[in-house]
């Protein structure tokens, strides 16, 4: 595990946020109290392995004072993020509109419409599997334990398991777009974009991103893609499916 430093000043925000805006490609995840959208703390990762993870919950103006709204809103780098409507919602109360993103999640959904399936969700852990990607152990059981207690990313100090965890959610993301990038068509990127945005906005303008999933299932094409029969599939389908559930299963 590489070492993993931790930002709790406006300073040392600056600093960090000066270093990575001269990166092309920075891996991000935020942390925090979903059930009432409060932003604790935000990780980010860089090509040399370099990780930091900013302690929004012990110095809040970090976000906007510490400059790391120029990293989100940059255009000139791009951010790597898994399902990125969790992040953007987390940091909507701040004002910022993620700018040139690359999301695994939907990277993945438009592979399988790209090889003629509905779109599909996958965890960060399951993906990485798929690329023969490995995840620090306490990983899966971390995650677990935070979604059982609402106030586990509000805890303070970090543990070095809740560390571990933060460095986890980023340590493979550039991989992942490197591969899933590789594998889209050119002219799936369009889409791509759409979809992208979609997920953006789909916690922060639900009923309106909801509205356009429902018109859009009702088309015929994906009418026929769901009914698609599952004994049709090749061993690579259905490994590539493997471990993936409908996108209507997300709340």
């Amino acid at each position: 595990m590489p070492r993993i430093n931790v930002v709790s000043t406006v300073p040392g925000a600056e600093s960090v946020v000066k270093q990575l805006l001269c990166e092309p490609v920075v891996a991000v995840s935020c942390q925090g109290k979903r059930h009432i959208n409060e932003l604790t703390s935000i990780t980010t990762r860089v090509h040399s392995g370099a990780l930091y993870v900013f302690d929004v919950k012990s110095c809040p103006t970090i976000v906007l004072a510490g400059g790391l709204i120029r990293l989100f809103q940059s255009v000139e780098l791009v951010k790597v993020f898994h399902d990125i409507s969790i992040d953007s919602k987390f940091l909507h109360p701040y004002g910022i509109t993620i700018r040139n993103y690359f999301d695994t999640q939907v990277g993945y959904s438009v592979l399988l419409e790209q090889k003629g399936f509905p779109p599909r969700k996958i965890t960060l852990p399951q993906l990485c599997k798929k690329y023969q990607l490995n995840l620090p152990g306490p990983y899966s059981q971390e995650q677990k334990r935070a979604l059982e207690d609402v106030n586990y990313w509000a805890k303070r100090p970090l543990s070095r398991p809740m560390l571990i965890t933060c460095a986890a959610s980023v340590m493979e993301l550039e991989t992942l777009y490197t591969c899933l990038a590789g594998q889209l068509d050119p002219d799936m990127w369009d889409w791509f974009d759409c979809m992208s945005e979609e997920n953006r906005l789909a916690l922060t303008q639900r009923a309106r991103i909801q509205s356009v999933k429902s018109a859009r299932r009702r088309e015929e094409f994906l009418d026929h893609l769901y009914e698609y029969p599952i004994t049709r599939l090749t061993e690579e389908e259905r490994q590539l499916l493997s471990d993936s559930f409908p996108e209507t299963h997300i709340s």
